[in-house]
């Protein structure tokens, strides 16, 4: 597995660029746009919501509350909101990410969309009471964390849920390494894009680490799915 596998590679005191205050906020916006195109050109959208209709076939709900965690630009709670007007099926979501520069920036993405609330909070202190949203959600943001402060998240998320969560992140593996390099390389002339696209999918954990961090969590219900090649992995939680 070690040749297939590098060690993780994950220094909370040298964060993504995203994550540095001080960020120019031109250089952030151009990159939250590139993350949303990302996204959707390469199935993320369709990854979660394939997700939420499997969650609501399980489930079965007149409507639904969903918090959404370091929801960046927003875009996935977007593409939930877009996919339940389609059905008419009423949805509220929280989107909630820590930095205020990228929550100015969501607010002018969801001006039209007031099914989604954009709140101010820390992942590793979260305010809401447990059972407070049926379905959690968290995309592209674990791997911003140490093992242990994504066991807690885990765990955190687990709490609030009255039903189940979803946690949809990188993968790490060589293949995806070099990919997304040269694909980094290649779709954008951003620096922060450039730099951070490679930083988390070293900083990614594997589907068997993501497997025991949940159990650690307390999650007894869960499975663990790769998706898109060696690109995802999806953790699906209920309660």
């Amino acid at each position: 597995m070690n040749l297939l596998v590098p060690p993780r590679c994950f220094d909370p005191n040298l964060p993504e660029l995203i994550d540095r205050p001080g960020v120019d906020e031109k250089s952030l916006c151009e990159e939250l746009q590139t993350l949303e195109r990302t996204n959707r050109r390469f199935g993320g959208h369709q990854l979660v919501l394939h997700y939420l209709q499997r969650f609501l076939h399980g489930k079965p709900l007149t409507s639904l509350s969903i918090l959404d965690l370091g929801t960046g630009v927003a875009d996935i709670p977007r593409a939930i909101v877009a996919w339940a007007r389609r059905r008419q099926f009423p949805v509220s979501i929280t989107a909630v990410d820590r930095n205020p520069h990228v929550l100015r920036l969501a607010a002018e993405a969801c001006r039209d969309w007031p099914e989604i609330r954009l709140e101010r909070h820390d992942l590793q202190a979260l305010s809401y009471a447990a059972q407070s949203f049926d379905l959690v959600l968290c995309s592209l943001a674990l791997h911003h964390l140490g093992s242990e402060d994504a066991v807690a998240l885990l765990r955190r998320m687990r709490e609030i849920a009255n039903r189940g969560c979803i946690v949809n992140d990188l993968r790490r593996n060589w293949l995806a390494i070099w990919s997304v390099d040269l694909l980094a390389r290649t779709m954008t002339s951003g620096p922060i894009f450039r730099k951070d696209a490679l930083q988390s999918v070293r900083a990614a954990f594997t589907v068997e680490e993501l497997r025991v961090m949940a159990q650690e969590a307390g999650w007894n219900d869960f499975q663990v799915k790769r998706h898109h090649g060696v690109f995802r992995m999806v953790l699906e939680g209920r309660k």
